[in-house]
């Protein structure tokens, strides 16, 4: 039966090949999808899990993401020194502010400053240059899709600068930090500079950057902080967490999600529709099967046979585009973030297997009406 429903297949090759070009669009289409909306959310957290040298993460208590700045006082910091089980605290300052380059091109920057003496925040991966280098005062370094927008198509050359707030920022190196959500440029720096860019702000700190002391757990450090007032204090992984819930809450999201089901419906429809009549058009073959004494549960297995050859060759194709095209798109600097992750590659073909089932029980239940006397008629 096997050799007869492969048969069956090759030789109406225009609705085999019909068949698995709808369910590798549908992969395809539902891959893409979330492969971006995985990204969109995973991106909403990069700069925070980009530092690596912290586990906890103390701000205002209403603050939900990292984009979300509300400064503290500078004696936030002594006191989160204070609670036991901190080894130690460090301030990192986050300003938005317009940079133009030397070559006349303008766009909104996003300032990172980091504590002068610790360095804790600095980017662990560098493409060009040394990060250690911004202890000079008035210098930066820039991640790859800032300096790609303020100087497109160039390779970095030192000594090149950004003017931000009349001050002239010397570009030191290229990190190799994640895209960030907003797609602005971003810029590490030293907290001496970033406070020479506050245009005068009485507090400078956005974040306060713990670790907590071997043996110590972080959760518990945490609520210690809590119980000082004022101030809410969480791991890296529940600040990450945090800012993915609340950006996955708005309506972009919710699109992509929409996309997604759209995909889905009509991946599944159009398959189980030409598989559908590729059974009705094979009645006079499948009733002959029945004269010569096949059985109902042995062409059942022959349908579930031939739409799982469909289906897999289909999901193969549609996962081999959507990983083709995340790396074409990946060479962009502000996309270098997007990422196909094996899970949805499973959840995809997984889901349109599970809807596109229904179809080859409907096409069983047809098969199972025939009557062997078509094959007379």
């Amino acid at each position: 039966m096997t050799w007869v429903g492969l048969q069956m297949l090759r030789n109406d090759r225009a609705k085999f090949a019909a068949m698995i070009v709808a369910v590798s669009l549908a992969v395809f289409l539902m891959q893409n999808q979330a492969a971006i909306l995985a990204t969109m959310l995973s991106m909403t957290a990069a700069q925070i899990r980009d530092v690596k040298d912290a586990d906890l993460w103390v701000t205002q208590p209403e603050v939900e993401c990292f984009d979300q700045v509300r400064s503290l006082r500078d004696i936030e910091l002594l006191r989160v020194r204070g609670v036991p089980g901190v080894a130690w605290a460090a301030p990192l300052v986050k300003i938005d502010a317009i940079g133009r380059s030397d070559g006349g091109r303008l766009n909104t920057v996003t300032v990172l400053g980091i504590d002068d003496a610790s360095l804790v925040g600095l980017p662990h991966r560098m493409r060009v240059g040394q990060a250690d280098a911004i202890r000079e005062r008035d210098t930066a370094v820039i991640d790859p899709g800032g300096h790609e927008l303020f100087f497109p198509g160039e390779p970095f050359r030192p000594g090149r600068s950004i003017r931000i707030r009349d001050r002239r920022i010397r570009i030191v190196g290229v990190s190799d930090a994640a895209a960030p959500f907003t797609g602005l440029p971003l810029l590490h720096t030293s907290r001496s500079t970033a406070a020479a860019l506050s245009l005068g702000e009485a507090h400078l700190t956005s974040f306060i950057l713990a670790k907590a002391t071997p043996g110590s757990r972080p959760a518990e450090v945490c609520r210690r902080i809590d119980a000082l007032g004022g101030l809410r204090a969480r791991t890296t992984e529940g600040f990450a967490r945090d800012a993915m819930r609340f950006y996955g809450s708005q309506g972009v999201p919710m699109l992509f999600m929409v996309t997604i089901g759209i995909g889905l419906v009509v991946g599944a429809a159009i398959t189980g529709q030409t598989f559908l009549m590729f059974i009705k058009e094979n009645a006079r073959p499948l009733s002959m099967l029945k004269v010569v004494g096949t059985t109902d549960r042995q062409l059942g297995r022959m349908i579930l046979l031939q739409g799982a050859l469909v289906l897999g060759l289909g999901s193969c194709f549609g996962s081999a585009i959507a990983a083709a095209v995340c790396d074409l798109v990946r060479t962009q600097p502000f996309l270098r973030s997007l990422y196909l992750p094996w899970e949805i590659a499973l959840g995809t073909c997984g889901a349109l297997a599970s809807v596109t089932g229904l179809a080859l029980y409907a096409s069983f239940r047809h098969v199972r009406a025939l009557e062997p006397a078509t094959v007379f008629r």
